[in-house]
């Protein structure tokens, strides 16, 4: 029998978290055919605004209007961690791996929760940013080649990505912490409850906004372009504007995702947004629910997600009944089984648990009739 508890609120905050990660890449690999194979980038740049950038902003908002308390943070800081000569300011010792947790937990945190109206002021600064890299990253990874096939495409995006997670800011410690990461800022003095109502609100936002995009005159565009490059282009679509319209609104959304996931989990490194994690077990999920199909994004992540954490809850027992060495379960076994899964849906039923639906067009017999009743 199952314990229910297992679903728990960090659980729902990355189910969440998931489905809008699905939904982004249903709007470019579903609707648009953009192969992103790079989407654990974007997922961390969430997560590096909430820790790289939120530390220092909140540092420097500390220093600003509490200089005194700021002072003699950084003197006892100074005191308790060895080679802190070499910090100017309160901004340099929040993002010192060694410091960070002490300043965060002992000093910013008290000083964001017991303001509103400054915790109100960097959450939307936060935010704002996180929307703005994540879109200036899409731009940089994919302009170059807009215009290339897709293969060609895919290639890129998953190689940028690889580049800049597990080299430039997992080998970079003064960005995000390197290889041991930095503690985020979080907000309220209940983050994962502010985690689970922001993934909630994010998620319906996102499904309704894909929904409406996918009724729309561009969503038409974006499914021509995935269907035939030659014939829309020859209709005047512009192909490359339109793929980086899409790449950039779903780098956005798998951003803000990312940057929900890190207020639950308070921090993060670069290696745990991978590209299994981030980007293949979303494109399990789309292929899973349905391509080209908000409703089976969604449904793709909840069902694949509560599969997982099934999984991993009878994983000792299904260890023994295979007479596998439950380490090998928990790190091999369930990567053999996305291959597995997807091959099998792709067989079987390639069009997923709902398959795609028609855009909604416009009512021409409804548009006639109004107009001879207007008659």
């Amino acid at each position: 029998m199952v314990n229910w508890w297992i679903f728990s609120d960090a659980f729902l905050v990355s189910l969440l978290a998931y489905v809008v990660v699905a939904v982004s890449l249903n709007l470019e690999a579903g609707f648009t055919g953009i192969p992103n194979f790079g989407k654990h980038l974007f997922v961390f740049i969430g997560a590096f605004t909430a820790q790289g950038i939120g530390v220092r902003v909140a540092a420097w908002l500390y220093e600003k209007l509490r200089p005194e308390e700021a002072a003699q943070a950084l003197s006892e800081v100074s005191r308790l961690v060895p080679g802190a000569a070499h910090w100017g300011s309160l901004v340099d010792a929040a993002a010192d791996t060694d410091a960070n947790r002490i300043i965060m937990n002992s000093y910013l945190k008290p000083f964001i929760t017991s303001h509103a109206a400054v915790e109100a002021l960097l959450l939307v600064v936060l935010l704002v940013v996180t929307v703005a890299l994540a879109m200036l990253f899409g731009l940089m990874a994919s302009y170059a080649a807009l215009r290339l096939r897709e293969d060609y495409l895919a290639i890129l995006l998953l190689s940028f990505a690889e580049l800049m997670v597990m080299v430039v800011f997992y080998q970079t410690e003064s960005l995000s912490g390197g290889n041991k990461g930095l503690w985020a800022v979080t907000f309220t003095s209940n983050p994962l409850r502010f985690a689970l109502i922001g993934s909630g609100v994010l998620a319906v936002l996102a499904y309704l906004y894909a929904e409406r995009l996918a009724n729309s005159p561009m969503g038409r565009a974006m499914r021509a372009v995935r269907d035939d490059e030659v014939a829309a282009g020859v209709f005047g679509k512009n192909i490359a504007e339109i793929r980086l319209k899409v790449i950039m609104v779903a780098s956005a959304l798998a951003g803000l995702a990312g940057f929900f996931y890190t207020q639950a989990n308070a921090s993060s490194v670069a290696i745990a947004f991978n590209r299994v994690v981030w980007t293949f077990i979303p494109w399990a999920m789309i292929i899973l629910g349905g391509m080209a199909n908000n409703l089976g994004a969604v449904l793709g992540a909840v069902v694949f997600l509560i599969g997982k954490r099934l999984f991993e809850y009878y994983q000792a027992a299904i260890g023994v009944a295979l007479h596998i060495e439950a380490g090998l379960v928990a790190s091999l076994l369930p990567n053999i089984l996305i291959g597995i899964l997807i091959i099998i849906i792709l067989y079987v039923r390639p069009q997923g648990i709902i398959p795609e639906r028609m855009s909604r067009t416009v009512d021409f017999e409804r548009i006639a009739e109004e107009e001879l009743e207007g008659r």
